[in-house]
C-alpha cells in the first residue's frame, strides 16, 4: 500500500456526502487491493472452513502473517501460511465444523476489512458456536497479513447435546 497515502484527511462526512450526491468519488483515494479483492479473499475463509480444506486457505496468507485471536491475548505470528498444525494444542482439541456469515463483508477506503460470522466448532468433545467479528488487513499484492478476531465469553454458546 502507498505509505504516503493519508486517509485521516478525508472526513467520514465528505464520504457520505459524495455517496449520497451519487458523485463519483475518485477524488477519495483507496487502498490496495480493492475492495472486491478483500471481499472475494473473506468469503473464500468462510468457504474453506466449510469445506473442512484449512491448507485451501494458503493463497489468502501472506507468508509471515499475525494472528490475534481473540483480540487482548498474544498475537501469533504464523510463518509458511496457515496450517492446521499452528492450532493444535496437546490439552484441548478443537475442530471447526461450520462458518456462516451474519453480515455482509465491510470493506474500507484502506487495506483493511471486517466480517461478522458465526463459527461452529467442537472443542474438546463440546459443541460451541462462536459469534466473531474478524478485522483482516492486506498487502500491496492482496495477501491477508493480519487477522484480529473480536469475541469475548459473552459471544461463545455451548450447544446442548441431544
Amino acid at each position: 500500500m502507498n505509505n504516503k497515502l493519508n486517509l485521516k484527511e478525508i472526513s467520514w462526512k465528505e464520504v457520505l456526502k459524495d455517496i449520497a450526491l451519487n458523485k463519483e468519488t475518485s477524488n477519495i483515494p483507496t487502498g490496495t487491493p480493492a475492495p472486491e479483492h478483500m471481499k472475494k479473499a473473506m468469503q473464500s475463509y468462510i468457504d474453506m472452513i466449510n469445506k473442512n480444506y484449512h491448507e485451501g486457505t494458503l493463497n489468502l496468507f501472506a507468508d509471515n502473517y499475525t494472528l490475534e485471536d481473540p483480540f487482548g491475548t498474544k498475537a501469533l505470528t504464523i510463518s509458511n501460511g496457515f496450517s492446521a498444525e499452528d492450532f493444535e494444542d496437546e490439552e484441548v482439541q478443537f475442530t471447526p465444523k461450520k462458518a456462516e456469515l451474519i453480515s455482509p463483508i465491510s470493506t474500507s477506503y484502506g487495506n483493511q476489512a471486517a466480517m461478522a460470522f458465526k463459527l461452529w466448532m467442537d472443542v474438546g468433545g463440546q459443541e460451541v458456536t462462536i459469534d466473531i467479528v474478524d478485522v483482516m488487513k492486506f498487502d500491496e499484492s492482496g495477501k491477508i497479513i493480519e487477522v484480529v478476531a473480536h469475541w469475548g465469553r459473552d459471544n461463545v454458546s455451548l450447544i446442548e447435546s441431544v
